[in-house]
């Protein structure tokens, strides 16, 4: 039997996409409570409970519905963060992306101790419930309840950070958008505040907030581009040069966009004298994108100089020396110089990458001749 990594691109990619689409429409139902929202809702509960009928049995049966109250409350909610989508039937995109942010590791095992203490809580209250039935007098009841409830609640406050984990991951995952109609992906990558945001919302759907100072976008934002051919264009948080470890959360998203997604990355370089990082570190950045991503994925590279209408000219120079000496089989043709906030150069990238997606991903447009043929 043939390996998955035999499968063609397309159907690599319907396949990935489909999972993403899966996921999102699950998660969208699920509400991850934390421990704080399940005492919370526990004790609402618990308050407006009354007694039934007096007497001995009555005020048994009373302290049972208290701490069947408890249970039901706590297991029920507990029960909506058991729900949350193992990461291995998950798209690469999403894999990718909980290991940026909390690790994959941890994700599995906030999982795996949450169904442990729904199998704890199940276990009070079937011990508890059969004490309380059989208690003696009202006194032992109560006490009984009360030791319980107090076991159950535990349980709910002990799984207080996994619950607090699987709250983000699912939330995070909410936010991204669906890449899934197996059109190409351009991924957008540079240093902060290098103009991609502009750039995005310039040539698509997207309306992502931007503003004059490093580190604005803190997500992953996708727009569409419509046209001749229509593609998805990601707009990813910027990435300062430095070793891993000293990446922030933020960056980390940026890079498993650039491991999951591109059918084409365009990095951004940005020479203007309010650059956040010198132009060495921006060459040493484009170039661990290259061989790190764009390479291993075999995804196509464009590279365009943004911000010409306020550009630093020795900056520039800088910049095409420096890619003058890297194999032009690298780059999907000539280095571009761009004004994403004036316009400037947008119709000719936008010429390039469709060439550039053309080019480089005909599986794609081959699949979706085929189909249309066919229908």
């Amino acid at each position: 039997m043939p390996s998955a990594n035999a499968a063609p691109p397309w159907l690599r990619r319907q396949e990935d996409a489909r999972r993403l689409v899966e996921t999102v429409a699950r998660l969208k139902r699920i509400h991850v409570y934390e421990a704080e929202e399940i005492v919370r809702v526990v004790g609402e509960r618990y308050k407006r409970l009354r007694p039934r009928r007096p007497g001995k049995r009555g005020r048994i049966e009373f302290e049972l519905k208290r701490l069947e109250t408890v249970f039901n409350v706590a297991y029920t909610r507990l029960l909506k963060a058991a729900e949350m989508p193992p990461a291995s039937r998950m798209s690469e995109f999403h894999r990718a992306l909980i290991d940026a942010f909390v690790g994959v590791d941890e994700y599995e095992a906030a999982r795996r101790a949450v169904k442990r203490g729904l199998s704890l809580m199940r276990d009070f209250w079937n011990q508890y419930r059969w004490l309380i039935a059989t208690a003696e007098s009202p006194r032992e009841a109560a006490r009984l309840r009360k030791e319980g409830s107090g076991r159950i609640l535990s349980v709910v406050r002990r799984l207080s950070p996994r619950l607090r984990l699987l709250r983000r991951v699912r939330d995070e995952l909410v936010r991204t958008h669906v890449v899934a109609e197996g059109l190409p992906v351009v991924v957008v990558a540079g240093i902060p505040s290098a103009g991609k945001s502009t750039l995005v919302a310039a040539l698509s759907t997207a309306e992502p907030e931007t503003a004059a100072y490093p580190f604005t976008t803190k997500t992953i934002i996708v727009g569409k581009v419509e046209g001749p051919i229509s593609y998805y264009i990601v707009d990813t948080p910027g990435i300062l040069e430095r070793p891993p470890e000293h990446q922030n959360v933020i960056e980390r998203k940026a890079l498993a966009a650039l491991s999951a997604l591109p059918d084409v990355v365009l990095y951004l370089f940005d020479p203007s004298p309010e650059r956040v990082q010198d132009i060495d570190d921006q060459v040493r950045l484009f170039d661990s994108i290259v061989n790190d991503f764009a390479e291993r994925r075999g995804a196509a590279v464009i590279v365009a100089v943004n911000k010409a209408d306020a550009a630093d000219p020795e900056a520039v120079s800088r910049i095409l020396e420096a890619l003058s000496e890297r194999s032009p089989e690298r780059l999907c043709g000539e280095v571009l110089r761009i004004s994403a906030l004036q316009g400037q150069g947008l119709q000719v990238l936008r010429e390039r990458l469709e060439e550039c997606i053309r080019s480089r991903t005909p599986w794609l447009f081959e699949k979706r001749l085929t189909l249309s043929h066919s229908s």
